[in-house]
């Protein structure tokens, strides 16, 4: 039966040209010969059905094993993929907020902030001193500009015309 090749097309039996003695050597079948042959060839075919509708559920229980081994594979790496960003997003947090803590304590503008090198608070203190060498401290402008000039006294559209007129 596994030694046979298998086709799609149905076989030509065996006994048809046996069954009229023509030339094989072999004695031709009788009754009982012919339907052995034909309850063989019943089984047969039931047990390549059978065969390949095992073979069948065999390939679609693989694809399932498959499925759930990739979807928990995926999950998985999914969330490890997750726990690596959000390990990265703290660490750059965590150092962005050191720099502006550094930044302000230092009174170093917050544009300069982002230019603090270091991985702690004593490498970005010194990164910063550099800077306002570099820099110069900054110093908060005053808002005070001393003695002002009154407002000029308010005129009519009417002295306006005159004034520029030269009538005035």
């Amino acid at each position: 039966m596994a030694d046979e090749p298998t086709t799609d097309a149905p076989e030509e039996p065996a006994s048809a040209t046996d069954a009229g003695g023509s030339g094989s050597g072999d004695e031709p079948l009788g009754d009982g010969g012919k339907k052995a042959l034909a309850a063989e060839r019943r089984l047969r075919e039931r047990a390549e059905k059978a065969a390949a509708s095992q073979q069948q559920q065999l390939t679609d229980l693989q694809k399932r094993l498959q499925e759930y081994e990739d979807r928990d594979k995926t999950e998985t790496q999914k969330l490890s993929d997750a726990k690596t960003a959000a390990e990265r997003e703290a660490a750059t947090a965590k150092q962005e907020l050191l720099r502006y803590r550094v930044a302000a304590a230092k009174k170093l503008p917050p544009e300069l902030a982002d230019r603090l090198h270091g991985d702690t608070e004593e490498a970005m203190a010194e990164d910063a001193d550099r800077l306002l060498e570099v820099f110069g401290k900054r110093t908060t402008p005053s808002y005070d500009g001393g003695v002002r000039k009154p407002a000029p006294a308010p005129t009519d559209m009417n002295a306006l015309i005159r004034s520029k007129a030269g009538l005035g």
